[in-house]
């Protein structure tokens, strides 16, 4: 369940967020949504796949954290076991709404910040404080406001770039056939990636297209994350070997 609301430093002047990165505080899920200006970083920790969005039929990236739907295998012992986050993870319990205001004489939606109430990380005792005691933002929230800032700007990036891709079909479905170490057997569906056979046979100003669009350099960010996915299989390995020992 979720209850969210409008952020104000008069509400919510008591709320701290902190950060239990165990299962069952709100991080329990396999993949986050993640954007092209994160990819650069992401890139050295997570395995970067794109998914379909079944509503818009754009595809857009994420980063893949297990192989089930509830599976987290960087969580570890209260920690997050990897070098960075997700804005989509480290801006919880925060989020975008939507305020319609009077501009120039028409109504226009502006962003806001919002929070989600029932999740698990938010606290009265512990934590990070949201607001300084006479009412200005707390330098955490200052850095979640900038993030949810990040993320406004990233969904506008996803339809442009999802559709280039296809225009030039370069994205191609990928199933994930596994076997872990203890003898059970995962398969992943659902995920796409980059056609690194039909990008190697595009053409010269194809490829100049896509430098000029700054696409060619999320492509190869893309296609560099690809070795933690044997990383990330390890972790899994790791875990049912330590259920079964």
């Amino acid at each position: 369940m979720t209850n969210h609301a409008l952020l104000d430093n008069v509400t919510h002047k008591d709320l701290r967020i902190h950060r239990n990165f165990r299962p069952g505080h709100g991080y329990d899920v396999n993949l986050a949504r993640i954007f092209p200006g994160e990819l650069l970083v992401l890139q050295n920790e997570y395995p970067l796949f794109f998914i379909k969005n079944r509503e818009s039929g754009n595809f857009e990236p994420i980063a893949l954290f297990g192989f089930t739907e509830h599976e987290n295998l960087y969580l570890q012992d209260g920690r997050w076991d990897a070098a960075c986050l997700p804005h989509t993870v480290e801006r919880q319990p925060l989020l975008i709404g939507f305020q319609e205001q009077e501009l120039d004489g028409s109504p226009t939606p502006i962003p806001v910040v919002h929070i989600d109430l029932d999740h698990p990380s938010v606290s009265e005792s512990e934590g990070f404080p949201l607001f300084l005691p006479h009412g200005g933002e707390s330098e955490w929230l200052e850095r979640m406001t900038a993030i949810l800032k990040a993320i406004n700007e990233g969904h506008k990036q996803i339809q442009p770039l999802s559709q280039t891709l296809v225009g030039m079909e370069l994205i191609e479905s990928v199933s994930l056939n596994i076997e872990f170490k203890d003898g059970s057997k995962q398969v992943v569906k659902g995920l796409y990636t980059i056609d690194e056979a039909r990008l190697a046979a595009l053409a010269d100003s194809a490829l100049g297209a896509l430098q000029a669009k700054g696409y060619l350099h999320h492509i190869y960010m893309m296609l560099a994350s690809q070795p933690n996915l044997d990383k990330l299989i390890e972790r899994k390995n790791r875990a049912v070997l330590a259920e079964t020992s």
